[in-house]
């Protein structure tokens, strides 16, 4: 049995996105091998079709990487590992090590007689022992034949499977240089003192990690974690993780700069024509042996952000109109490059000698350009160039040891006249010494569709990186009417399913009068469609309806598509996410067809074994429950009341048990008050995925109910109950019920519901904790005539042209302009924590602190990886000095260091900004009357941007190791409980990787608590101030 959604039906997937993978891997190498072929060597080709995300984890890590190489006297993992476990772990639990209260695992001594106790074993203890490396360069699975795994489920279930085992070794490096390391299905692992994100999902896209290390031994720490969601609930569980080094070439003609083939995602041809312009492909700045330690600045020699280049132009020769252009745009963006100038003011760096004024860029690159030709020729002497633009407002530039996504465009005439087949590579520059260097990426078969075939749209994503979705046009006409076209189905797949696979967009059929989209949630595991996958899924639609992309100009008329009315339908995970669309954001529903859906992720995989639970003060778990709690679907289940539900499940599915579907199912008739309103539709002795499940008569017909414009002329909005109900914990991440939006909470995170009674022409609201509320523009309004609010009565129909309905006291006033957005907290900046990435981001380093610059450097390159390996999205790193107002008005920030070291973070502390959180002189922080000094204390918390458009995460620490602990608590992974501010101690795990915590507290006890070792958490109110209502300080 297999947890990780998406069902058994994947094996014939699998096998065919194995046969695909073989081929990429050895062209791929072909790649790699021509670094040193004459420039006219033909390059075998790699189909641009997205992998199978099912492949086995080792397979995915030996994908060649050009610009690397691997050799025998490359490092590899030890050959022998010394293992201790195992130890129970609770899901998505941080901050937590059992072993820290007796030294922490790196310190212990290796002893098989020792042992350390362990619930999980029979007798409570768990000894050491020595684990081979297998054959494969995997490391397990590992048998414990003192754990009765069945029986510890009978009482507990799937949840006491999850576990922890410890692994350490030593390996040897011979010569000493850059180098790439990955390892997969682990959340973390550290080298030597130094930590590095794991590739936990096994991801096929860019997991590397840059170092450098010196020849000699070295050792390595791995914490292996068990999650029934990523291995499944078999028993025994079954873990296993395996690794990869690489060599950097920094001698070779890429001088240490690497690129990921498989990385590399292109538009599709509808015929002769590209269906949409954008693509991207992912290189990274890998040579570490001199690392910078300020951002670099542009009197560097300088170069356009755009490179036309045309035929028989030199590689050093760059156009001067482009780059007055290029520097015209930042300044018009607000993104100051320029270094020079005193501290504080624009342009105020020092170098790493400490000199004001003189720029260092030492190891960082710009981008100039994408280049591509036809074939697999990369000289452009016998071919035409097509014209490629970068679609940023910004230069792109890469600090030493960071990945990043390089998105561009074709444009002009060769973006209708585009060969089969495109050799790709991209041009930039040294920023300290002005070389211009040529990455080679590899050649690519566009795949070329006949309208009426399912195909992909590439498009630009909210933080300007390029996604991707699979859609398929309706068969007939279907356009409405001048203001409204045609319905969309929007499908959502299961964790670890990848869109274009075929398996997954053959099983929605193509539909008579609607679209079909399959969007991503930016990686196959995603963000469980919350989030920054629920962006995906809003961005796809914008574009396909503004667009049209691939729609020949005959039909565009007569099936443009609307993105306003849509049919959810998922499976699995996807049918997880079907409900959370439907249940928090309504209004955009016409109907959903869910389909082996979980109500949360806390039923799922329940989280009632943390191990920081036993620690931790009953009310502080409450607050950071309630970060997650915005997506608990049985607490929004009453916003989709009246809308149209086929919710299905296998009768046999030991997956995602039917109860799931059951428990919801319930909830809606409850809040209906008619317990035959909704039906589960479940198929006896069906499991978690069989052939018709989205495609068998019943859903056909429920769809085409639906869909049918003799059914649904005018495609109507479901009709409104006579009593609905709006709720949520987040205005941020819920929308509109019958025109009716929750702006604001009296308590932020704490339930608010308006509960609508109407009564011919008259609505009567009643509202539970909502501060201020506002109506949206829906023909369901059209009759009212007069309504009230709490006992406040209104004689005249709601106004929908923006303002907004505030309580004071016990009255409710109309609110006539959105000045109150410049001055409180509103959807858009209500938090929580993991909001930080619903906006592009910029990653902001001091540019004058020296004691610890190698340090801030380190931890921007953690966060820069971290968030292409869980989103495939890009970012960028700068400097404090150059973080003007036009900057923090288009992005959100997360800024590394307090007041002393950061000049951000001091200029917003002395705009008052920071006063939610008072820096001391001891490096300790204050909120309210509460102080925290002591070592190893750090702390990250939300605050708004000067212009109150956007977030910035500030992180800092009383010192290093506080500094680390709060860097590694920014939540990458759904399902992570982190409220607006949180404050950690020395009892929250590992100031590198949240566990193993070295001596642990200094007084004993505990070691590492997970939720017992946070000092406070909470969530600020409208106002941008503490409160005790919804925050919590030990």
């Amino acid at each position: 049995m297999r947890l990780s959604d998406g069902g058994t039906a994947r094996a014939a997937a699998w096998l065919l996105g194995a046969l695909q993978a073989s081929s990429l891997l050895l062209c791929a190498q072909a790649v790699h091998n021509r670094r040193n072929a004459p420039a006219s060597a033909p390059l075998l080709v790699l189909d641009n079709a997205r992998s199978d995300p099912q492949q086995p984890a080792p397979h995915m890590l030996l994908a060649p990487v050009p610009g690397t190489t691997t050799d025998p006297t490359t490092p590899r993992l030890p050959d022998v590992w010394e293992a201790l476990g195992p130890f129970p772990h609770g899901s998505r639990e941080t901050g937590v090590d059992p072993l820290s209260a007796y030294g922490g695992f790196e310190r212990l001594v290796y002893n098989e007689d020792d042992r350390y106790p362990s619930e999980l074993a029979d007798g409570g203890w768990v000894t050491w022992r020595r684990v081979q490396t297998n054959a494969d360069g995997s490391v397990g699975p590992l048998d414990y034949p003192n754990v009765r795994w069945d029986f510890n489920r009978q009482s507990f279930g799937w949840t006491v499977l999850h576990h922890a085992t410890y692994f350490r070794g030593t390996f040897k490096v011979a010569t000493a240089g850059s180098y790439l390391v990955s390892l997969s299905s682990v959340v973390s692992f550290k080298i030597d003192d130094r930590a590095f994100v794991g590739n936990v999902y096994s991801y096929d896209h860019a997991s590397e990690s840059a170092v450098y290390l010196e020849a000699g031994e070295h050792s390595i720490y791995v914490c292996s974690f068990m999650d029934v969601r990523l291995f499944g609930g078999s028993v025994p569980p079954k873990t296993s993780f395996t690794g990869v080094f690489r060599a950097v070439d920094v001698d070779g003609p890429q001088l240490g700069l690497v690129s990921f083939p498989r990385d590399t995602l292109l538009p599709e041809l509808m015929g002769d024509h590209l269906i949409t312009p954008y693509g991207t492909v992912t290189i990274m700045n890998a040579d570490m042996s001199h690392q910078s330690r300020v951002p670099p600045g542009d009197d560097a020699p300088a170069a356009g952000r755009r490179v036309h280049r045309k035929r028989g132009v030199a590689d050093d020769e760059v156009d001067e109109e482009e780059e007055d252009e290029d520097e015209e745009e930042e300044q018009e963006s607000g993104e100051d490059k320029t270094v020079g100038g005193e501290d504080g003011k624009r342009g105020g760096g020092r170098n790493q000698g400490g000199q004001p004024g003189k720029p260092d860029g030492t190891g960082w690159i710009r981008v100039l350009g994408v280049r591509a030709v036809p074939g697999t020729d990369t000289d452009p002497s016998d071919h035409h160039e097509y014209q490629i633009s970068i679609p940023t407002s910004y230069t792109i530039k890469l600090a030493p040891g960071q990945v990043a996504p390089i998105p561009f465009q074709f444009e002009g005439p060769t973006a209708d006249n585009v060969s089969d087949t495109v050799t790709l590579s991209v041009l930039v520059q040294q920023i300290d010494t002005g070389r211009l260097i040529s990455i080679l990426v590899g050649s690519f078969r566009l795949k070329r569709r006949t309208w009426g075939d399912v195909y992909r749209m590439t498009f630009v994503g909210y933080d300007q990186s390029i996604q991707y979705a699979m859609v398929r046009p309706p068969k007939k006409p279907c356009v409405r009417s001048a203001k409204m076209g045609c319905p969309i189905v929007v499908a959502l797949h299961g964790a670890g399913v990848e869109t274009d696979s075929p398996f997954w967009v053959d099983s929605i059929k193509q539909q008579d009068h609607g679209w079909v989209v399959y969007p991503t949630g930016r990686t196959p595991w995603g963000f469980d469609w919350h989030g920054s996958s629920a962006a995906n899924v809003e961005a796809s639609l914008d574009t396909l309806q503004q667009l049209s992309p691939g729609v020949p100009e005959d039909v565009v008329a007569s099936i443009r598509a609307t993105a306003s009315r849509r049919i959810y339908v998922g499976h699995s995970n996807g049918g997880q996410g079907a409900w959370w669309m439907m249940t928090h954001y309504p209004d955009t529903a016409i109907a959903a067809i869910p389909v082996s859906g979980y109500v949360k992720i806390q039923h799922y995989i329940p989280y009632y074994m943390h191990i920081g639970d036993a620690y931790a003060d009953p009310m502080l778990r409450a607050i950071l429950e309630s970060s997650i709690a915005e997506n608990d679907l049985d607490l929004y289940v009453p916003n989709a009341v009246g809308i149209p539900l086929l919710a299905r499940t296998g009768g046999d599915d030991d997956n995602v048990p039917p109860l799931h579907t059951r428990r919801l199912v319930r909830i809606v008739n409850e809040w209906s008050r008619n317990p035959m309103l909704a039906q589960v539709s479940e198929v006896p002795g069906k499991g978690h995925w069989f052939d018709g499940v989205l495609t068998d008569p019943i859903v056909q017909e429920f769809l085409d109910k639906h869909l049918d414009p003799t059914l649904n002329a005018n495609l109507d909005l479901p009709q409104l109950p006579e009593a609905f109900t709006i709720q949520t914990l987040n205005p941020g991440s819920t929308g509109s019920k019958g025109g009716i939006r929750i702006l604001q909470l009296q308590v932020p995170f704490r339930l608010g519901t308006i509960r609508v009674h109407r009564y011919g022409d008259k609505w009567v609201l009643n509202t539970t904790n909502v501060r201020r509320f506002g109506f949206i523009r829906d023909d369901r309004q059209n009759d009212i005539q007069s309504w009230s609010i709490d006992g406040t009565d209104f004689s005249t129909p709601p106004s929908d042209s923006g303002p907004s309905y505030l309580k004071t006291g016990k009255q409710w006033e109309l609110y006539s302009d959105l000045l109150w957005i410049s001055r409180e907290r509103h959807p858009s900046t209500y938090g929580p924590a993991p909001s930080i990435f619903s906006q592009p981001l910029r990653i902001v380093i001091p540019s004058t602190s020296h004691a610890n610059q190698t340090l801030y450097r380190q931890l921007a390159q953690h966060i820069a990886s971290s968030w292409y390996l869980a989103s495939r999205g890009g970012t960028q790193i700068i400097r404090d000095v150059d973080v003007l107002d036009g900057l923090s008005a288009q992005y959100n920030m997360i800024v590394l260091g307090g007041p002393t070291d950061n000049l951000y973070t001091r200029r917003r502390e002395s705009q008052g900004a920071s006063g939610l959180v008072r820096f001391l002189p001891s490096g300790g922080v204050a909120i309210s009357d509460r102080t925290y000094e002591l070592p190893g204390t750090g702390i990250l918390f939300l605050a708004p941007s000067p212009t109150r458009t956007r977030l910035g995460l500030f992180v800092a620490g009383v010192d290093a190791d506080g500094l680390r602990r709060a860097v590694w608590t920014i939540p990458f992974r759904t399902g992570l409980q982190v409220p607006d501010y949180m404050v950690v101690g020395d009892e929250y795990g590992d100031p590198a990787t949240g566990w193993t915590a070295g001596d642990g507290a200094p007084f004993g006890g505990g070691g590492t608590k997970g939720a017992g070792g946070v000092f406070a958490a909470g969530y600020w109110n409208n106002t941008w101030d503490f409160d005790d209502r919804c925050g919590y300080l030990k």
